[in-house]
């Protein structure tokens, strides 16, 4: 008897499933690959930059924390709530590195010094994306209450 005759409807289909599964799981090819000194490093994915990331780039960051740094409260922690995509077609300068502005709205018990202040530049860290000096300014909420917007351009 032959292999194909082994071989059951259940088996191919358990396969295809296999192999669509494998087809959802993130692309090798977004890894990459550094080179040492004593060889090769494992592969790590990317991550985004403040200053060029694009707001699919930070989307893997919402509900994470952030620590923003300010001069007058200290350090803060702030959570990425959400992020969209800002258009801003044929008016952005060809000097700007970016590719589309990007909205960040984050939120946490400790806005209410920032939602005072009303607007300001402050120190923003993650461990995978890095610091930058970024311009955060208070939005009102809809049901009431105020976010902290931050608008990458």
């Amino acid at each position: 008897m032959s292999f194909l005759n082994k071989v059951s409807r259940r088996t191919v289909m358990a396969g295809q499933a296999a192999l669509a599964g494998l087809a959802a799981l993130p692309s090798i090819a977004s890894a990459r690959v550094a080179s040492t000194g004593a060889g090769l490093a494992p592969a790590t994915t990317l991550a985004p930059r403040w200053d060029t990331a694009t707001a699919e780039e930070l989307a893997p960051f919402v509900g994470e924390r952030f620590r923003v740094k300010t001069q007058a409260h200290g350090t803060l922690v702030l959570k990425l709530v959400a992020v969209t995509a800002s258009a801003s077609g044929d008016d952005r300068p060809a000097a700007i590195r970016r590719r589309e502005g990007v909205v960040a709205i984050f939120d946490s018990p400790d806005i209410a010094p920032l939602v005072a202040d009303g607007e300001g530049v402050h120190r923003v860290h993650h461990p995978r994306i890095g610091s930058a000096d970024l311009y955060m300014a208070a939005a009102p909420r809809q049901n009431g209450g105020s976010y902290i917007e931050v608008v990458l351009n």
